[in-house]
């Protein structure tokens, strides 16, 4: 990197030397009084020789005198801000996202389906370490709507090294460092443990069918049991034989050893992963696996209603992922769902949502 300072005479001398360099600063538009001629990190591009010689000429003629030019002319090994901008957005970006910009080397990352964004924590800070480096995302595995901006990747020098994007390179080791992942067609039964009123009843029936069909799944029913555990056994056979991939218990007493959903996942051989989550509302949250046949086990039909640890899940479950009792210990950390965390969950579109 050389930094240039050019007077008024210099300039006027030998507009045509100002091409191929960069605008350090923001150059005022003198003739009009407001706006500019050129904002720092702009390139005086060759091929737009004519309408850049045209500005500097309206330089020459109005600029105050004493007034200099600033510029940084690129040495060998180095790129403008826009083009770094570019070429680490392309490392990091997954499939899922397409690229928006540079405007002042800030590329954004859209995503381009429904899904979940997957962050690796790990090499994104790794990246960050690096000199001028800044990429920038929402939270690790939110579920967002295609056209939901996730990320923006920049950096703040105005010209940049590429051995320093070759580091970039290594650390994204050609794999995605941000991406959306898109959700798969499950099949879910629900099996229900409470008698409902009519009005409870179809607010929970909403809140089931509106949440699945968010993320593209299939409903295969709403069975309700009675509160013994050959009753639970068979409503969860039936949606097993039906093909289930995720089967969803409301109701019941988690907290309770001698609750009858205990037996039933013993009678079936259904192996429990985690009881109770660190998180407010869900605690009692449950996870079991049943072969590749995933249970959820949910307090109520209300907290159904609402959201709960139990849809930050099942978007990660949606998503392919293969939860575990690691998965559920780590989400104590930000696993108090105040209003404020509203925005980290599904955006579902129904009326009732965190208390």
């Amino acid at each position: 990197m050389n930094p240039i300072a050019l007077g008024i005479d210099q300039l006027r001398a030998n507009l045509s030397g100002v091409l191929g360099k960069v605008s350090a600063t923001n150059v005022p538009d003198f003739a009009r009084g407001s706006g500019y001629l050129f904002r720092k990190g702009d390139v005086f591009d060759q091929a737009a020789h004519a309408e850049i010689i045209g500005k500097l000429t309206s330089l020459v003629e109005n600029a105050p005198a004493g007034y200099k030019l600033h510029l940084i002319e690129l040495t060998e090994g180095e790129v403008s801000e826009d083009e770094a901008g570019l070429r680490l957005a392309r490392l990091v970006a997954g499939p899922g996202l397409e690229l928006r910009g540079p405007v002042e080397s800030r590329v954004n990352l859209v995503a381009t389906r429904r899904g979940l964004l997957r962050i690796d924590l790990r090499r994104l800070n790794r990246l960050n370490e690096l000199p001028g480096i800044a990429v920038f995302t929402l939270y690790d595995a939110m579920a967002v709507n295609a056209g939901t901006e996730v990320a923006g990747a920049k950096v703040t020098p105005l010209v940049y090294p590429l051995n320093l994007l070759e580091q970039v390179g290594k650390i994204a080791q050609g794999q995605p460092v941000i991406d959306v992942l898109p959700f798969q067609p499950y099949k879910v039964g629900v099996v229900v443990r409470e008698q409902l009123a009519p009005k409870p009843r179809a607010r929970f029936m909403e809140a089931v069918e509106k949440k699945l069909a968010w993320f593209g799944s299939e409903l295969l029913g709403v069975a309700v049991s009675e509160n013994n555990a050959g009753s639970l056994a068979d409503r969860l056979s039936e949606f097993k034989a039906q093909g289930a991939d995720l089967i969803l218990h409301v109701g019941g007493h988690a907290s309770d050893p001698l609750d009858p959903v205990f037996p039933a996942l013993d009678q079936l051989d259904i192996r429990m992963e985690r009881l109770g989550a660190p998180a407010h509302p869900g605690t009692l949250f449950w996870l079991a696996y049943w072969d590749k046949t995933a249970l959820f086990g949910l307090a109520s039909c209300g907290m159904f209603s609402r959201t709960t640890l139990g849809d930050l899940f099942l978007a990660r479950l949606l998503a392919g992922e293969h939860l575990t009792s690691d998965t559920i210990a780590r989400m104590g950390y930000g696993g108090l769902f105040t209003r404020e965390m509203a925005f980290r969950f599904p955006p579902y579109g129904l009326k009732d949502t965190l208390d």
